[in-house]
């Protein structure tokens, strides 16, 4: 018996495949997106009408709305903007984030290990991020760094290699987060049960704090001749930053760690010990690194 013709264009069975593919892609994420959101309106031809803010539903989630609040998403009623409400908003988001910071900062300046610890057992909400706080920090101190010359200052004639190894030595404060996490998984490993990324988070507020003492030790030099007044700086740094920062590293363990100043002082003592030591070795390999990158670059 003879077999039917097959009449399917097989060139054209891949393209309907493939429009299938898409047509069903667009409608599960269009089943994804709130039925009553702005996130849908948005992609309709519908005008922008007082009716529209007015009707109890968040425009955020699409959820029906019974107060000033959403009961799903938490965001507040809104109202259509004006020149008013929008400068408001402005004003209200950076009231926020401007009064979380100088907290965060009196805290942490005050507590670093207690606010390291509270934020790894689980008060995240009441806490700036870790990370946040030391981008800010960072980018304040190479603000500082650039205005001031610190760095380059009386040493106008760089050439080559050297003007290389100046602008990668302004990173070289990044080590101490290392240091810290070396010297304190070493030596309270066993301590408390905390895992690596826990020492990770102390180590980034400990950073934090130290990065911001350096800009505050730079910051009267954006009101004193800097010609003059940076050498002096710079020696005068040796002999007060390096306290400073060891006794960061001290409290912040004391705090996170619970430990007692007394019976515990030698533990201390040897994280601390292990920190300078950690952070010079790898202040070294990190120079020899970056003058090896830098005659390579000019050669």
């Amino acid at each position: 018996m003879p077999r039917p013709a097959i009449t399917t264009d097989l060139a054209a069975t891949p393209a309907s495949l493939a429009a299938r593919a898409r047509a069903q892609s667009l409608r599960m994420l269009k089943g994804l997106v709130p039925q009553d959101s702005a996130i849908r309106l948005a992609n309709t031809d519908e005008a922008i009408t007082a009716e529209h803010f007015a009707a109890a539903l968040c425009r955020n989630c699409g959820a029906a709305r019974e107060a000033a609040f959403c009961g799903e998403c938490g965001q507040k009623a809104v109202t259509r903007f004006g020149v008013g409400d929008l400068w408001q908003e402005i004003w209200q988001q950076w009231r926020v984030f401007e009064k979380s910071i100088v907290h965060a900062a009196i805290r942490l300046m005050l507590q670093p290990g207690t606010v390291a610890r509270e934020y790894v057992l689980g008060a995240r909400k009441r806490h700036v991020h870790p990370l946040t706080l030391l981008l800010f920090s960072v980018g304040a101190l190479l603000v500082l760094l650039d205005r001031t010359g610190y760095l380059t200052s009386g040493q106008t004639d760089l050439q080559g290699a050297m003007k290389i190894v100046v602008a990668w030595s302004r990173w070289s404060f990044s080590l101490g987060l290392f240091a810290v996490i070396v010297a304190t998984w070493c030596v309270f490993r066993r301590r408390l049960g905390y895992n690596p990324v826990e020492h990770l988070v102390l180590a980034v507020y400990v950073q934090t704090l130290i990065v911001a003492a350096n800009a505050l030790h730079l910051l009267p030099l954006l009101f004193l001749d800097t010609a003059h007044w940076v050498p002096l700086w710079r020696k005068a740094a040796l002999w007060t930053m390096s306290p400073v920062e060891w006794a960061i590293v001290a409290m912040a363990c004391h705090q996170f760690f619970r430990l007692d100043w007394r019976t515990d002082a030698w533990r201390i003592a040897l994280a601390l010990a292990g920190y300078v030591a950690t952070k010079k070795l790898l202040l070294l390999a990190y120079g020899r690194v970056v003058l090896y990158a830098a005659t390579g670059q000019v050669a």
